[in-house]
């Protein structure tokens, strides 16, 4: 029996997050995700979110950061539409794999935000590096720049005595 149940809860976790799984963050994060995607002037239609796959939230001084994979589906509603709810799913409407990573004060103001929602279609333009270097500055947004030591970042050297 409990062999079994694991194998259901993979099974359920493989499949995504449903919206009731999402944590009031990582909601009002993919809220701002799809905000962001449709001020986007190439896109005309209306997308609804299919699926979370997978959703993750970490916290800093300056605010939480969320970073969120998804995938949207073209709706019957122009993208002006895209929160009423009787825009459904157009059943072979296009498809989009998309990348978010944002950052919220803890006022709930948006510090920083990266989406990223190719057509599942088309081959990558930007490599996945590019993604997650637009990712990481948008996880320091917020943040005091001294809070963050690497090593290498700073150099010193002597300087020569005055004549």
């Amino acid at each position: 029996m409990r062999p079994l149940l694991l194998v259901l809860t993979l099974g359920l976790g493989a499949m995504g997050l449903g919206p009731e799984e999402l944590s009031e963050t990582q909601r009002r994060s993919l809220e701002v995700a799809l905000a962001e995607f449709h001020q986007h002037p190439p896109v005309q239609w209306a997308f609804r979110e299919t699926s979370v796959d997978r959703a993750a939230d970490t916290s800093f001084p300056g605010g939480i950061f969320v970073r969120l994979e998804f995938k949207l589906q073209q709706t019957h509603c122009r993208k002006k539409d895209w929160k009423k709810p009787e825009c459904k799913v157009k059943a072979n409407g296009r498809k989009r794999k998309c990348l978010a990573c944002i950052k919220l004060s803890s006022e709930d103001r948006v510090l920083g935000r990266m989406v990223h929602c190719p057509i599942q279609t088309q081959p990558p333009r930007e490599p996945s590096e590019h993604q997650e270097a637009q990712c990481s500055r948008v996880e320091r947004a917020g943040e005091d720049p001294h809070s963050f030591y690497f090593p290498g970042q700073f150099a010193f050297f002597k300087a020569p005595p005055p004549n």
